[in-house]
């Protein structure tokens, strides 16, 4: 049986999963440090440059942070549709960049860090892939800013 935190309601078993999430800006800013800044900007075809990704990660962290916000609050919320292109940062800094995920990503820890047991099974949908808990969610979340990490990695080590 899991530990729970009997002052939040927090179980202790999810806190993997949220520290998991917490550790992507500093797995990336160690993977950034290796590029310059032509080389942070450059894509290669078909590829997203490491400048379009990171752009991207932000997107998503902020859609999907507002998704799993509402999964924890709502009864059976759906996520909405949004139009990535139109947030694109002109920002080429990737300091800056990193910033902005790392904004985005820590209103979502905190609200993990003290949601109560109950509510990680909540569930929500997202058009064309059904319904899921909020657990389900997060692990989603993290493998995708992981893979896009992963994505930069592989740009940095192939230059």
């Amino acid at each position: 049986m899991s530990r729970i935190d009997f002052v939040t309601g927090a179980p202790e078993k999810y806190m993997p999963m949220v520290e998991e999430l917490a550790s992507v800006p500093d797995r990336l800013a160690a993977i950034l440090d290796r590029l310059n800044s032509n080389e942070f900007r450059q894509s290669r075809d078909p590829e997203w440059s490491p400048a379009r990704i990171l752009n991207h990660m932000i997107s998503y962290a902020k859609h999907n942070g507002e998704f799993i916000n509402q999964m924890a609050w709502m009864t059976d919320p759906t996520r909405r549709e949004w139009n990535e292109e139109s947030e694109l940062s002109m920002q080429d800094n990737s300091s800056q960049l990193l910033q902005s995920l790392r904004d985005e990503l820590s209103a979502t820890i905190e609200l993990l860090s003290h949601t109560p047991d109950a509510q990680w099974g909540r569930p929500g949908s997202i058009n064309n892939y059904g319904r899921r808990s909020l657990r389900q969610q997060l692990r989603s979340h993290i493998d995708h800013l992981n893979n896009h990490t992963t994505q930069i990695e592989q740009i940095v080590t192939s230059n």
